[in-house]
């Protein structure tokens, strides 16, 4: 499959490696590492060495390994919250990727959620709108039909959807509740990992509230 992505302006100055190590699809610094050694990298049409820093609007190609099919077996089960013909809310337990990326290309919800009727979008990522890393568990909405793929969408878009995450903090926090609001991004040294540490920040806010002090 070839992957065909614009580069954001706000992207400017990014290393190639590191901005294809960035998109779902790759999912790791490993695997782009492979792609650009492959050759299975272009940048307007050419090769470029892996430090290549980018400018902006530049068109990356990239081509993906032909995805495997899952045997039977091998879909993951799907433990269903809620279901109509529009919607599919399903409850990803830990440890398990949403879609597939360039590595190991089963394993992944994808296939059992288009088993349930998933459709819409990427055929290898089918009603999939938002995602929950591999290692959090917790809801997924999911797409059943093409009106709700485009509308879930249009909402994450424009930022109108709520997420809410419960998690274990290391440290006392200096108030019981507050407000992050702090620019995150690519982390310099780890490009799947968000950080403070970025050259290219975006706006993220994060409204926490303590419920329970451990011992």
């Amino acid at each position: 499959m070839r992957l065909v992505v614009t580069v954001p302006a706000e992207e400017a100055g990014e290393r190639l490696d590191r901005f294809v190590a960035s998109l779902p699809e790759v999912g790791s610094r490993g695997a782009a590492e492979r792609l650009l050694g492959e050759g299975r990298v272009l940048v307007d049409g050419a090769a470029r060495p892996k430090s290549q820093r980018l400018t902006g609007a530049e068109e990356i190609a990239v081509d993906l390994p032909e995805q495997e099919s899952f045997a039977p077996g091998e879909l993951q089960p799907v433990s269903v919250a809620y279901e109509d013909e529009h919607l599919l809310v399903v409850d990803k337990p830990a440890g398990i990727a949403v879609h597939p990326g360039a590595g190991p290309r089963t394993g992944t919800l994808a296939d059992a959620l288009a088993a349930h009727g998933a459709t819409g979008g990427d055929p290898e990522r089918p009603g999939i709108v938002h995602r929950l890393d591999r290692d959090t568990s917790g809801l997924l909405v999911v797409a059943r039909s093409i009106e709700a793929y485009d509308a879930l969408s249009h909402l994450v878009r424009e930022r109108a959807v709520t997420r809410e995450y419960r998690a274990l903090v290391r440290g006392r926090p200096r108030s019981r509740r507050g407000t992050i609001d702090s620019p995150i991004g690519r982390d310099r040294r780890d490009p799947v990992r968000r950080s403070l540490d970025t050259d290219a920040p975006k706006e993220a806010v994060t409204h926490f509230e303590v419920e329970e002090l451990l011992p």
